[in-house]
């Protein structure tokens, strides 16, 4: 397993990779009606396994000095292996480099991600808009 960046603000570093991520999230149930989070102030990142199928995915958004994590998924087979908390830790080491705050949600059920969230140094708190609907909010304070 290695993940690899496909998509930076406005770049895209692997044409084939990104197309297949942005299929896969369009047919992925657990965002269904989330809209279209391919645009120019994300990043993009895969985990391919050894045959080149994307295993897992993350993203992120740029606004104001904050980073949005905006989506993360891993293939049932694969969970339980770090890929999430990997997967938190790259997206705050890139947000470190121009980021404040790293904000997230995940719904109320999620147990598996709020702890990850809160492993990492992941605060409860309450947004003044509630962008993922009823969920936890999670905030770090980035250096």
């Amino acid at each position: 397993m290695r993940i690899k960046k496909v998509f930076s603000t406005g770049t895209i570093h692997d044409v084939n990779l990104y197309l297949r991520l942005q299929d896969l999230d369009l047919k992925n149930p657990n965002f269904k009606g989330c809209g279209n989070e391919f645009k120019a102030n994300r990043d993009w990142w895969v985990y391919t396994d050894d045959k080149g199928q994307i295993i897992a995915y993350c993203g992120c958004i740029y606004s104001e000095g904050i980073c949005i994590f905006n989506r993360a998924w891993v293939k049932k087979q694969y969970r339980r292996n770090g890929l999430h908390t990997r997967m938190i830790r790259t997206r705050l080491n890139a947000a470190k480099k121009t980021c404040k705050y790293a904000i997230t949600y995940t719904i109320n059920t999620n147990f598996a991600s709020a702890n990850n969230l809160a492993k990492l140094g992941f605060k409860l708190y309450e947004p003044e808009y509630k962008y993922g609907g009823e969920a936890l909010y999670f905030i770090k304070k980035l250096a």
